[in-house]
């Protein structure tokens, strides 16, 4: 059976099969026949520069045990010149290899924190700009991660901080309402997850720790904030039945084949399926999603545009070319094409309307 991850805030949930831990002489040269168990001498992988984790197994360089965020990890480590391996060792000797002080930096905020966050599992910020200054995140160095009462938030310095502390309750509610713009056009189930009835004109776009949940009406919000983890799963589930037959892809979006470790993982990002060849490529992905999701956009785009079944864009009418070539986004596991970029913000506002007509002109006789 495929493992299922609902995403969490922490993205350690690593269940990849355990590895065979890999050892080796003075010159780095691995025996993934031996059994070793000294604890690694460092807290960030070389490679990945992100924590190791134990199933990834371990490397031995100069009687030094070194932990990996990826099982893969190992052979690139193994294959650098002895002055950067030796490099490395010194540097996690002083507790300073790459990637650890951008980890301290991002460390979760207490407990308790004022904010807008509800009980049940809590998902990374989806956003791409500052709640503060609509900046770009990274336009100022790694971007800033805080986490209040489980719930992430990034910002673009450390200055926005306070100034967000500060107001959070309009902070929250904008970055929710901009939460509902980004997802709406990805959201795949049109039944309610609590009722099971259709969503209508009425339905509650409800923001469950960065994740949009639409529910049929105010008392399926209250009925779904009583067990949101129950209904979350039933989302996911449904998602997955909903999208796994027309996943466009046969690799990894972060490492290699599907199945080449096992049973594939599914993942949930902004009610999007995405499948891992093992659960240590989550993190990466939720690092860096423009990055791996565009590549999972144009397997789709690919897939589905010979036979689109649209000579008209959706939004205007008007005829697809009519304002030179068309332009494409893909919602949820759908390919839309429309006659301009300026149809996009009318097309997100009104996404599950639109996809309704796509898919009754799909399905007509």
């Amino acid at each position: 059976m495929t493992k299922t991850i609902i995403t969490l805030i922490s993205a350690c949930c690593m269940l990849a099969p355990p590895a065979i831990a890999q050892h080796g002489d003075a010159h780095g040269h691995a025996h993934a026949d031996q059994a070793h168990a000294d604890t690694p001498v460092n807290e960030m992988c070389p490679i990945g520069k992100e924590p190791i984790v134990p199933s990834a197994g371990t490397v031995e360089y100069r009687a030094k045990t070194i932990g990996l965020c990826c099982p893969g990890c190992g052979e690139q480590f193994l294959s650098w010149d002895e002055a950067r391996k030796d490099e490395f060792l010194a540097l996690a000797a002083e507790h300073r290899e790459p990637g650890q002080e951008h980890h301290a930096q991002n460390a979760r905020m207490p407990a308790g924190a004022d904010g807008g966050a509800d009980a049940g599992p809590s998902y990374p910020y989806t956003l791409d700009t500052c709640p503060v200054t609509g900046e770009p995140l990274g336009s100022m160095g790694p971007p800033l991660v805080r986490e209040y009462d489980g719930r992430e938030v990034r910002f673009c310095c450390e200055g926005c901080v306070g100034d967000f502390e500060a107001d959070m309750a309009t902070h929250w509610g904008e970055i929710d309402a901009r939460i509902v713009t980004q997802q709406l056009m990805h959201s795949p189930i049109g039944t309610c997850i609590v009722t099971d009835q259709p969503l209508g004109e009425h339905a509650v776009n409800h923001v469950h720790n960065n994740r949009l949940v639409r529910l049929a009406s105010p008392e399926a919000v209250e009925a779904f904030r009583a067990d949101p983890a129950k209904h979350l799963a039933a989302l996911d589930e449904a998602i997955i039945a909903a999208q796994l037959p027309g996943y466009p892809l046969d690799r990894c979006l972060v490492g290699g084949p599907l199945g080449s470790m096992g049973e594939p993982v599914n993942f949930i990002y902004m009610n999007r399926l995405v499948r891992f060849c093992c659960a240590n490529c989550e993190p990466k992905l939720v690092a860096k999603p423009a990055k791996y999701m565009a590549k999972l956009d144009s397997a789709y785009a690919d897939a589905q545009r010979e036979s689109y079944p649209l000579e008209t864009c959706i939004v205007s009418g008007e005829p697809l070319g009519f304002m030179g070539e068309p332009v494409e986004l893909v919602a949820g596991d759908r390919l839309v094409r429309f006659c301009c970029d300026g149809c996009f913000p009318a097309f997100r506002e009104h996404a599950p309307e639109y996809l309704a007509e796509l898919t009754q002109e799909r399905d007509a006789p």
